[in-house]
């Protein structure tokens, strides 16, 4: 059985990671408190140990025996966020507020891509919005570590299609995509998304800017089966309300970074993400020292 330690890093490096560069930097001692030690190894504390004791506030730390093995992963400094920030984070992730009586929200969880995103454009996609897509797309890859997309000229090396659906003769590559007008459909295996086919119609819009700037927006939601919020106004990409004059902001950039950023556990719950926070402020808060996340792949 694996014991579940609470572990106090002192004298430590940050480790930086991402699905594009992870870097371990080893950290000079691992404490933990007197009564965690205690509860866990239940081994006599000898004077030599005692000799290695710190004390920190009310907490009394002990290195961890020389032979503990941390399970494999990544520690990453919890990442603190404004109240208003993360309600509206909670909307599109969880469709906390705008769904409330919805049983279904409760059972949402946190989704987004580990592996790398390989997307193909079939032939039938409109090449004005083929291009705005692969620059949107590289632009979020370059803002976002964690996020890796490229593009692939074969589709059996792809896990993304992007493919127009104009008329009833055009292909349907996923048939679960009921609708004839854009939309998608993912796929994943707990809160890991594998795979996307994203449906554009280009007859769904009367314009050619409103086609491009949906399809956009239709991709930003692929990356984490994400929601629009009523708590941001109608220019932003994740605001729920209409408007042909949307800019993809500042503080639709921040929400999908945080989406990706390894500052707060993943996958969870709406009840689970919240108490993680709140967890977090009062260690932080009690102590005056970093708080970590461990990721374990």
């Amino acid at each position: 059985m694996k014991k579940k330690i609470t572990l106090l890093l002192l004298f430590t490096s940050i480790c930086v990671f991402s699905q594009k560069k992870l870097t371990k930097l080893i950290h000079k001692r691992t404490y933990t408190t007197l009564s965690s030690y205690k509860k866990n190894f239940g081994e006599k504390i000898t004077k030599s140990d005692s000799l290695n004791f710190i004390i920190k506030g009310k907490d009394t730390l002990i290195p961890l025996p020389k032979n503990y093995v941390n399970p494999e992963g990544v520690l990453v400094e919890y990442e603190p966020k404004d109240s208003t920030f993360l309600e509206i984070y909670k909307d599109i992730v969880y469709k906390k507020h705008y769904q409330q009586n919805n049983s279904n929200s409760k059972k949402l969880r946190m989704r987004l891509w580990k592996p790398k995103l390989k997307i193909y454009f079939t032939k039938s996609v409109d090449r004005t919005v083929k291009k705005e897509l692969k620059n949107f797309a590289n632009k979020l890859s370059n803002e976002i570590d964690s996020l890796n997309i490229s593009f692939v000229n074969n589709i059996e090396k792809s896990n993304y299609i992007i493919y127009g659906f104009n008329s009833q003769n055009d292909y349907k590559y996923d048939n679960r995509i009921k609708s004839n007008n854009n939309d998608y459909y993912i796929s994943w295996r707990g809160s890991k998304i594998y795979d996307c086919k994203l449906q554009i119609n280009s007859n769904s819009f009367k314009t050619k800017k409103e086609l491009v700037i949906n399809s956009k927006i239709l991709f930003l939601r692929s990356l984490g089966n994400l929601n629009f919020t009523n708590q941001l106004s109608s220019n932003h990409y994740f605001s729920n309300s209409y408007s042909i004059n949307k800019q993809f902001s500042k503080i639709d950039l921040e929400l999908i970074k945080y989406h990706y950023s390894y500052g707060i556990c993943k996958g969870t719950d709406l009840k689970t993400f919240e108490s993680n926070h709140r967890n977090a402020k009062m260690n932080i808060e009690r102590t005056g020292r970093p708080y970590h996340f461990l990721h374990i792949n």
